[in-house]
């Protein structure tokens, strides 16, 4: 049952009904507007604002997506040409939908008010042919705890007060898509599963180096996702929204990133977020088209404001001609990861090299040497120098590192397997949409287990956790396979998930969250305990009348 503040009283009926056209927009401004963006929304005037809204058209629903840890409603507002408000709805005459997901870091506010521009502008006067092939699916507040947290923002141009990037449990929801500890994510990923979105879109804001256009973007970047939806995005996609963000809105924007030497701008401009942690990577992982924006924090916001919601504008207009084509690639990525998933490489480390080449403008850099004995009081990425712009503008051409080349790979298994007793591992693995089977017998099998040699503790938490290091070799070995043991197929849409979460020294996998921390170091001793998770290479016979593999993934 949609909450209480989703139901509209007729005394709102009544005011809609006399407000003229002119008086529309004025009655659905936003905070920012109203205050002449000086002021953030709360989420009581967020949801206050998707209420009038659905009340105002038939093209709006309002969705309970979750409920954040303090008990506040997480809407996502539904736009679509007909007014629905499901998955099933939305596949009886063939489309597919967009997500955009504004607020994730709660201090970086321009996404949540651009996004309720644009759902106030497909409501009150939507351009028929966006609306007609595609459903969009927009969460303007996804972090309502952290939104609530008012205070002086953390350096932005404006507004004065804003919330903070954590959630209520002190989360980072950027790091949490794995680990899914958060009722944020968890319904976000619900979502994902249910209405499967053909494109992510995550809103932020940037906090890198000094240019001069007001947008960048980037996209799914991990180097274990799909190689044809990157190049899809760079070579055709991007190239198409640039254009029109400039010709139309009359915005800049470039490649996300940062100077790899703040003191030698020429060196390079680079992107650093290749994990599976972060929700771009993650979500092409699942074998979608994604989009990082990333608003320049030093323009005002109001430009910051108005340049994201003519991205998001451009974006839509795109997919509103090109996602039939988008979800038939995503189509034959799934179907190519259920044939040839399985046995291909994991990359385990890689270097990042140059993606293409562009120009950068910027400015001419003063740079200040800070004398050694000064250094710890900045910043580890100050390095040597402070380095600030000039009023000069100057344009940089270079190059993008934002390509990766594999360094160090490990050959793939046709399946895992993991112990019994980690059922809140396996429930996990379940909860992000992967097949996660039992078998119903023991029985007896090769299998490849990682032998550990070291286990290391770092020393500092990260999102409340322990990093461990851990070394060690997979060797084959013939074991007995209890019953009950639950075996992950790598034949399935989802396959590129697996390793990421089940590889001892996978960057960010369920090792890394403590899911084994009982079992990898021998209780009263220092040496190296098991690894519960094993690795199969080829399927006996006698196992196949009870693990099944999932059904290969229809193309549309």
């Amino acid at each position: 049952m949609p909450p209480k503040s989703f139901y509209l009283i007729p005394a709102l009926f009544v005011l809609l009904s006399t407000l003229q056209p002119a008086n529309l927009a004025v009655h659905f401004q936003t905070v920012a507007e109203s205050s002449e963006y000086s002021r953030t929304s709360s989420h009581a005037e967020v949801m206050s604002l998707v209420a009038r809204l659905q009340a105002s058209s038939s093209r709006v629903r309002v969705i309970h997506m979750a409920t954040s840890t303090e008990g506040r409603t997480i809407p996502m507002v539904v736009v679509s040409r007909d007014g629905i408000a499901s998955p099933a709805a939305m596949r009886l005459d063939n489309r597919s939908c967009v997500l955009i997901n504004a607020n994730i870091h709660a201090g970086e506010v321009e996404g949540k008010t651009a996004s309720l521009m644009l759902i106030r502008e497909l409501a009150l006067s939507p351009s028929a042919d966006l609306l007609e092939q595609q459903v969009l699916l927009i969460v303007p507040d996804f972090n309502p705890d952290g939104n609530d947290r008012f205070g002086l923002n953390r350096g932005d141009n404006g507004p004065e007060l804003a919330g903070i990037r954590a959630n209520a449990q002190n989360l980072d929801l950027n790091r949490d898509f794995l680990k899914m500890e958060s009722p944020e994510m968890q319904g976000l990923i619900q979502v994902l599963r249910h209405w499967d979105p053909v494109l992510f879109v995550d809103l932020h804001t940037t906090n890198g180096s000094y240019h001069r256009e007001p947008v960048t973007y980037t996209t799914l970047s991990n180097p274990n996702s799909d190689p044809t939806l990157r190049e899809y995005m760079w070579k055709t996609m991007f190239p198409a929204v640039q254009k029109t963000l400039k010709e139309k809105f009359g915005f800049d924007s470039v490649p996300y990133g940062n100077f790899r030497n703040r003191a030698k701008p020429e060196e390079g401009w680079a992107n650093h977020a290749f994990g599976a942690l972060y929700s771009t990577n993650y979500v092409g992982l699942r074998n979608r088209f994604t989009i990082l924006d990333e608003n320049y924090s030093h323009a005002d916001f109001r430009t910051r404001v108005l340049s994201c919601h003519a991205f998001l504008r451009a974006v839509i207009a795109y997919t509103a001609q090109h996602l039939p084509t988008m979800r038939r690639l995503t189509a034959e990525a799934d179907q190519r990861t259920f044939n040839a998933f399985p046995g291909s490489d994991f990359v385990l480390d890689y270097e990042v090299i140059p993606l293409l080449d562009f120009v950068l403008k910027s400015y001419r850099f003063k740079i200040t040497p800070i004398p050694p004995e000064e250094k710890s009081k900045y910043p580890p990425w100050y390095g040597d120098s402070i380095v600030r712009p000039t009023d000069e503008h100057r344009d940089y051409p270079l190059k993008y590192f934002a390509d990766t080349r594999a360094t160090r790979t490990r050959d793939l298994p046709l399946a895992y397997l993991l112990e019994p007793a980690f059922r809140h591992s396996a429930e996990l693995l379940r909860s992000h949409g992967l097949v996660v089977e039992k078998t119903d017998h023991e029985i007896e099998m090769d299998v490849e287990v990682f032998s550990l040699s070291r286990v290391e503790l770092k020393p500092n938490l990260f999102q409340g956790h322990v990093p461990i290091r851990v070394e060690g070799e997979y060797k084959t070995a013939t074991r007995r396979i209890p019953a009950g043991t639950w075996w992950i197929s790598l034949s399935q849409p989802l396959a590129r998930l697996v390793p990421e979460l089940l590889e001892p020294d996978a960057a960010h996998g369920l090792l890394q969250w403590g899911h084994f921390n009982r079992v990898i170091q021998r209780q009263w001793s220092n040496r190296p305990g098991s690894y519960p998770v094993m690795r199969v290479k080829k399927i006996p016979a006698g196992l196949s009348r009870t693990v099944t593999r999932a059904n290969p993934p229809p193309l549309p």
